[in-house]
């Protein structure tokens, strides 16, 4: 499947690709995976890319653009948990800590 057909499907705010956040070999697997209706269920997939960027041990300007990106994420609940994932990485930074804080919006 087309890397943006399947970004769109399993609602992949803008901001994964305009950040150079998506992990090319990862999605690509993600996606080479993709059958019909999975993206009934496309949190599983947006969350496996958030834990993929926490299992690097990703630097301070990574964690707060996952965090951003958590709060511009579709799916609260599943963002939450991600949120509470970085709040437990070691060694958290300030700008980390406040980014965790503060609902994030792109105006």
């Amino acid at each position: 499947m087309e890397l943006s057909r399947y970004l769109t499907l399993m609602n992949f705010p803008s901001e994964w690709e305009a950040w150079d956040m998506l992990p090319r070999a990862f999605v690509s697997e993600q996606s080479a995976m993709y059958e019909p209706g999975h993206e009934e269920a496309a949190e599983h997939d947006r969350h496996g890319v958030f834990q993929w960027w926490l299992r690097q041990n990703a630097p301070t300007e990574t964690l707060v653009k996952l965090v951003k990106l958590s709060w511009l994420d579709p799916d609260q609940v599943m963002a939450g948990a991600v949120r509470e994932s970085i709040a437990r990485q070691p060694g958290l930074s300030e700008e980390v800590n406040s980014a965790l804080q503060r609902p994030f919006s792109v105006r």
